[in-house]
């Protein structure tokens, strides 16, 4: 990646979404993995370069496509990641270290949509307007997902609970992409 070329098209993106450096940095919060003020700044002087996982965040805020960010001949827009879709499957890129060491920050699972699951499938699902990737537990009366680090607590519900909330199950875990282990 070209640096100087990365740091253009960064101060383009965020001209052209009226954004701040401050203002962006916020917005990278809500991806569990605050990117700085200070290396934003380094990163429009070009004295850094930018970890996969941090232009994937970019972009996701900024609407533009990684490839044309990184200094690559190709359209602006940005495919949303719901259409980067091929046979019902999908990348999703992990926000959290939750499932770490199978996904950490940045690594991507390859989802196959499905609206069922079976005991002991790891899943993405949406619970009450937050996604979460999980080993299922299903038993007689209760529901538990899992997570793989053992800082997260386990998600424990009754069935009649899980039915009262906003749970919607999104699919299953089939593949995943560590760019994690080369860090």
């Amino acid at each position: 990646m070209d640096n100087n070329r990365f740091a253009n098209r960064l101060a383009i993106a965020m001209q052209l979404n009226n954004i701040n450096q401050i203002e962006l940095s916020e917005k990278t919060k809500t991806f569990s993995k605050t990117i700085s003020q200070s290396l934003i700044n380094k990163y429009l002087k070009g004295k850094a370069f930018a970890r996969q996982d941090n232009i994937y965040i970019l972009c996701k805020i900024l609407n533009v496509d990684e490839a044309w960010i990184m200094g690559f001949d190709v359209p602006m827009e940005r495919t949303p990641d719901e259409a980067r879709t091929n046979n019902g499957t999908f990348q999703y890129p992990a926000v959290d270290s939750s499932m770490f060491p199978l996904l950490d920050v940045g690594d991507i699972a390859f989802i196959q949509k499905t609206s069922n699951y079976e005991n002991g499938q790891t899943i993405l699902f949406r619970l009450d307007n937050v996604e979460y990737i999980r080993k299922v537990t299903d038993t007689n009366n209760t529901i538990e997902f899992h997570a793989m680090n053992v800082y997260y607590p386990i998600l424990k519900f009754t069935k009649e609970e899980l039915n009262s909330k906003s749970f919607q199950m999104i699919g299953k875990v089939i593949k995943v992409e560590n760019k994690s282990a080369f860090k």
